[in-house]
């Protein structure tokens, strides 16, 4: 089989504890279907707000980390939604407390500091809660703030693997938890899913090239 142009490249994996190496399942299988070198930034309870359930927007500080490697990253993925705060704002806000304003400096300052290739993976959301329904913190249903995320991520010419939206991972399938072993996390099997659809988008994606040819 022909080897992927992400094979042996460096990969920068920003997200939530579902990206994490305590509980990202997904990520070892995209691993191992790209030959991709991870290094894995993802933070159990975090987000990029303030306002975020981890109370500070780590996700966002270590996104901002000039001097974490980053810059020498193929690939930075920002994984992101379960953890979210209240304030969801506009695609047009840059501002430090929405979802929408701090996602917008979050990409522009990846694409202002590395030659990576920039992708944001939209998450599922928690399987005890029906996409239609508003959520109990923004006040919208789960699915209209997985497409604001991803209207804010092509806002800036950004790609995007809607996970929410695309994986497989509806409310009907996920309700009795086989593939989860609670509201959210995913089992083995639930990884190998997830993996799979993320390399099925991620493949497509090319590399890019910045001023210095790698």
């Amino acid at each position: 089989m022909e080897k992927s142009h992400w094979n042996g490249k460096l990969w920068y994996a920003y997200g939530t504890s579902m990206t994490s190496v305590e509980y990202g399942k997904y990520v070892p299988v995209v691993q191992e279907l790209s030959g991709l070198r991870a290094v894995n930034k993802g933070i159990p309870c975090a987000g990029i707000t303030p306002d975020a359930f981890d109370g500070r927007g780590a996700t966002k500080l270590a996104v901002m980390d000039e001097n974490d490697g980053k810059k020498d990253a193929d690939l930075i993925t920002l994984e992101l939604l379960p953890n979210e705060g209240a304030t969801v704002g506009n695609i047009y806000d840059t501002d430090d407390l929405s979802v929408c304003g701090c996602l917008n400096q979050c990409l522009r300052f990846l694409q202002e500091k590395t030659a990576a290739q920039i992708v944001v993976i939209v998450m599922i959301g928690s399987n005890n809660i029906t996409p239609e329904s508003p959520h109990e913190k923004r006040g919208i249903p789960q699915y209209e703030f997985a497409e604001i995320i991803e209207k804010t991520a092509r806002l800036n010419s950004v790609p995007v693997i809607n996970a929410f939206c695309e994986s497989g991972f509806g409310y009907a399938r996920v309700k009795n938890r086989e593939y989860q072993p609670d509201n959210i996390h995913l089992n083995e099997t639930g990884g190998l899913n997830m993996g799979r659809f993320i390399w099925s988008k991620l493949k497509n994606i090319p590399l890019w090239t910045g001023p210095e040819i790698k």
